[in-house]
């Protein structure tokens, strides 16, 4: 990639309409499960990359919080390998200080017209004179900015990716800002659409916001599946179908946050332990401490009765995250609430099983009884009850594994990409891909 402080030595013209993403909560660069990073990150790095590869031309506008005194406190356009361009707005790290001292990232929504304008700069340099450009904006503090930016020249397609109020009704305890609702309910007033995940995600914006189907499109994510498989050589036997000689192996990958239930999966493996001593088992829980209300695994494995079990991984990248699943018995999504569930699909892609919460895109993505389980509650007794089942039905589990990987061939980034691109049309029908 080459690196440069003024955008305009590296914007040559486009031969198609731009496409500008706004990611500005979290570069879409950054290792997913660490800090802010997830879902999303993966979403619209895989989703601009082959946007990329069909021929759009790309720019993605995020942020990166920067210290005093850094050498770095300046905006930055990147262009990677495969020509999207990454403009980088520098916020000086005090501006974003919470009450524990560290940067707070909702306080980004406090400086959206500043960020906008300098977007519109950096931006500026790039294409060619009246070009159209797509807007799609992801999560509600870029919704919040692109609304600066969006003109009929500039329509403007948001992604939620999560909902506040969505993830309130599933879990009350949930600490969401103040001024998200208002934000988000903004947001889909005035977008031209809005994607969603699942359908269920697209019912959840009618109902909530009153969203007409019309300006609602599908666009699934995807998954690498020349990165996700399964184990070379297995097919209608498994390897990992017999447990004789060594532990069950079960994963928990994401966030390190109460919403993402990492605590549900250690309370399950101590209760599964008093159901089943004689069953050697393990736990891998990979991931890092994320937001104010971040949890400590290891604390909460020895309050379970379970240190001895339960080991943790930083985020990993995709290639080692898809060994981990490979090597599991089973992934665990006990996630309060879901829009779809990347890692279980990306888990199911590997042909593994897949123990998840019945809620939002989960319900749709894991098939129940055939590629995994879905769980009607975050109780652990049921949760272990569930591990159990695993060890008691082996053969069944090989079905599961047969099926969760043919399912996940299904889904692939061109598939995502493509389904953006009908939308884009939609706006800009003579301009598009």
């Amino acid at each position: 990639m080459t690196t440069a402080a003024a955008p305009t030595a590296l914007c040559g013209g486009a031969a198609v309409p731009r496409v500008v993403m706004l990611s500005l909560h979290t570069s879409p660069l950054v290792q997913a499960g660490q800090g802010d990073a997830g879902g999303l990150n993966v979403y619209v790095n895989a989703l601009s990359r082959s946007l990329r590869a069909a021929g759009v031309a790309v720019d993605i506008v995020t942020t990166s919080i920067e210290e005093a005194g850094s050498a770095e406190q300046a905006d930055v356009v990147t262009v990677l390998e495969d020509g999207r361009r990454v403009h980088t707005l520098a916020v000086p790290a005090h501006l974003l200080s919470g009450p524990d001292g560290r940067p707070d990232k909702n306080r980004l929504v406090e400086y959206v017209e500043d960020l906008a304008a300098r977007a519109e700069t950096s931006l500026a340099g790039c294409g060619e004179p009246g070009e159209q450009i797509i807007l799609h904006s992801h999560y509600w503090i870029s919704g919040l900015a692109a609304l600066h930016l969006a003109d009929p020249r500039r329509p403007l397609i948001h992604t939620m990716h999560t909902i506040g109020r969505v993830k309130r009704e599933r879990d009350p305890s949930s600490r969401e800002d103040p001024r998200r609702d208002a934000a988000e309910a903004r947001i889909a007033a005035r977008a031209d659409l809005l994607t969603a995940n699942t359908q269920h995600e697209a019912d959840d914006l009618h109902r909530l916001f009153g969203v007409s189907r019309q300006r609602v499109g599908l666009v699934k994510p995807g998954v690498d599946l020349a990165v996700f498989h399964p184990p070379a050589g297995s097919g209608e036997e498994d390897p990992r179908a017999e447990l004789e000689g060594r532990p069950l192996r079960l994963t928990f990958a994401g966030r390190l946050q109460p919403h993402k239930g990492p605590q549900v999966a250690i309370e399950a493996l101590g209760v599964f332990r008093t159901m089943m001593p004689e069953v050697p088992l393990d736990l891998t829980v990979a991931g890092q401490q994320s937001g104010s209300d971040a949890l400590d695994v290891a604390t909460l494995a020895e309050a379970a009765g379970v240190g001895d079990l339960v080991r943790t991984a930083p985020p990993m990248p995709h290639q080692d995250l898809a060994d981990l699943f490979r090597s599991s018995d089973a992934v665990l999504v006990p996630s309060y609430s879901e829009s779809f569930g990347l890692v279980a699909l990306e888990a199911m892609a590997c042909g593994t099983p897949v123990l998840a919460h019945d809620v939002g895109g989960l319900s749709e993505l894991v098939g129940h009884k055939r590629t995994g389980r879905l769980i009607g509650s975050l109780d652990p007794q049921e949760w272990a009850g569930q591990m159990r089942w695993l060890v008691l039905h082996r053969r069944a589990w090989n079905r599961y594994s047969s099926t969760a990987s043919a399912t996940a061939q299904s889904y692939s980034w061109a598939a995502t990409a493509n389904a953006a691109l009908a939308l884009y049309r939609r706006l800009a029908p003579a301009r598009v891909g």
